[in-house]
Order: structure tokens, then sequence, then C-alpha cells
């Protein structure tokens, strides 16, 4: 597995918001192959759209997780966790993931407001959130690839195909 410490990255492991952990490939496959069934759910005909919207963002947040074990890496725990997941993926520096941490937190908003907001999202903010999952998932799943070659034949495509 790659090792990839940009200042970010380490600035991030200094103030605990990221850990090291050891991952196996096949760790990594599995969590990434999560993050595709979720964003294969948020799409789903007839999902609510409060339901979509949570497995939009768990898709995002779940492929974030893949990237940073594919670099040995994971969120330091507590409050903020999923926001150092975000965080910490973007630092990797990768193509395609520079917005990674304000479109996450657009996406957050939209899902916690449809969790504790009386009013309901509409279908402007589900598209919103696939939109960002299309954009998401084939930027990291590339970032996956390059992190680790070998990892190739292990992952799923963003689409959930082989």
């Amino acid at each position: 597995m790659t090792e990839h410490r940009t200042p970010g990255v380490q600035r991030l492991i200094e103030m605990g918001r990221l850990r090291e952990q050891p991952a196996q490939r096949e760790q990594v496959a599995a969590v990434w192959r999560k993050a595709v069934e979720s964003a294969g759910d948020a799409a789903l005909p007839g999902m609510s759209i409060d339901g979509a919207l949570r497995s939009a963002y768990d898709a995002g947040h779940l492929a974030a997780l893949a990237l940073l074990a594919a670099h040995g890496l994971r969120p330091g725990g507590g409050q903020g966790h999923h926001e150092a997941a975000f965080a910490g993926a973007a630092a990797l520096g990768y193509e395609g993931l520079e917005e990674l941490v304000p479109d996450s937190m657009e996406v957050r908003a939209l899902r916690k407001g449809s969790m504790y907001d009386p009013v309901l999202a509409g279908s402007d903010e589900l598209r919103t959130a696939l939109d960002w999952i299309r954009r998401t998932l084939p930027a990291i799943h590339l970032a996956l690839q390059k992190a680790d070659p070998a990892l190739a034949g292990l992952l799923v495509s963003p689409a959930g195909e082989r």
C-alpha cells in the first residue's frame, strides 16, 4: 500500500485528525464496495428522498475512508471524524478531489436538513447529492488505483460492475 504524506496529511496526523492504521487491499476493496453500493441505493427508484440523501452522503464518506485506508490512514475518531475523512482524502492531493471538503459539506447539510428539518428535502436537493456522487466516486476510484495499482483488480467500478 502507498504512503502519501503531503504536508496537509502530515498536519492532520499531527493534529490527531488522522491516525495511521495499516489496511489490507481486501479491506480497502470491501469499504469501496460499500461506497458503491450506497451510491446505488441513493439512485434506486422509489427510495425516499431522505433515504437517498443519507445513502449518497454515506457513499462519499465510505469512498473517502477507502482512499485513506489505501494510504494506511483513518480518521482520528471523536467529534468531526466524518469531516476528517473528507479533509484527509482531499489532502492526499489527487486530481478531482480539490473540492471534496466543501462539496461534502453541502451534501452533509442536505442530509442533516432532511433528518432534522420538518420541511422535507426535494428533488433538487437529491439531484445535487447524486451529481456529487457521480463526480466524486469516479475521482476516488482513480485515486485508489493510483495509490495502489494492485487494487485495480479488486475494485468494483463506480457504477457497480467489475
